[in-house]
């Protein structure tokens, strides 16, 4: 198409330079997550590469809501806020931007769990910046004399665009602390794992034990049940509304790991435009997906 084509043109062109990315600042945290994106798209695994480092690079894995995942930038205080400073910002839309590129990484590696660290917390650093009564800053002033949010938005929009694109629920068998679940709630019953999504949209789910990324064009997920012995998953769908008569589940594997097949429903459901269709009813909706034989 006329758009791979261009696109191929401008990964040509970032291929050849050493750090493809920034913006008139001496550095910055801008750009990153398309140079990912696309130089992954067109194979240059290498480019990629560099831009994730430099991400990992001034992004930090900090017991802190202002720092954790909060993209490391001082700039733009001086010309896109009330109280002009050069500072240290606190989730400017670095920060949900940049996630991108890292939960990304992270479903094709789920064993590197400090992508999924600063990735989420960059991601959930996005919503620091809306206070109580729904406005949205530009960022935190993070330098002790003042500490608060700037009351101007900035440019903010690009962080909530960055939460939107990467808000999702991340269940992982960790080594230390067992089963967890990053924006849901996870508990064990029985030899079964279950899973309350809690994020905002409730239609992506990432199942790390077996690098399965489950996606929802339209419905909800309510629930998602894991059986560890057979490998075995159930999804608990939203009921019909007049809006929503039918789910579209798109069903991904981007992590590679040994023994684990490919996932299909048990049932046969009309696949459309690389969904399956579920039809729903008035009531819970449960389907399951296991590994084809």
């Amino acid at each position: 198409s006329n758009l791979e084509a261009k696109m191929r043109a401008r990964a040509d062109r970032w291929k050849q330079q050493p750090y493809p990315f920034g913006s008139e600042m001496p550095w910055d945290s801008t750009g990153q997550e398309e140079v990912y994106a696309w130089t992954k798209y067109f194979g240059y695994q290498d480019k990629a590469e560099v831009t994730l480092n430099a991400i990992l690079g001034y992004d930090p894995a900090i017991p802190h809501w202002g720092y954790n995942g909060s993209a490391r930038r001082y700039w733009d205080f001086i010309f896109a806020a009330k109280d002009r400073r050069l500072e240290r910002q606190l989730h400017h839309y670095g920060s949900a931007l940049n996630a991108i590129p890292l939960l990304s990484e992270y479903r094709e590696y789920p064993d590197d769990f400090y992508l999924l660290r600063v990735g989420y917390g960059g991601t959930m650093g996005a919503l620091t910046d809306i206070d109580q009564k729904g406005f949205a800053s530009a960022a935190f002033h993070s330098f002790p004399d003042m500490l608060k949010s700037d009351p101007l938005s900035g440019d903010y929009g690009p962080n909530f665009f960055g939460y939107a694109w990467d808000t999702a629920t991340y269940v992982v068998k960790h080594p230390q602390f067992g089963w967890l679940a990053f924006g849901g709630n996870v508990r064990a019953d029985g030899g079964t794992i279950k899973i309350t999504p809690l994020d905002s949209a409730r239609t992506r789910i990432y199942l790390a034990p077996y690098g399965l990324w489950l996606t929802l064009d339209s419905g909800k997920f309510d629930a998602v049940e894991l059986n560890p012995k057979t490998g075995a998953v159930r999804l608990g769908l939203g009921a019909r509304t007049l809006f929503t008569t039918a789910a579209r589940l798109r069903i991904e594997q981007p992590a590679k790991i040994d023994g684990v097949g490919t996932y299909a429903p048990t049932s046969s459901f009309k696949f459309e435009r690389d969904a399956h269709v579920v039809p729903l009813v008035s009531r819970a909706n449960w389907i399951e997906l296991t590994v084809k034989r």
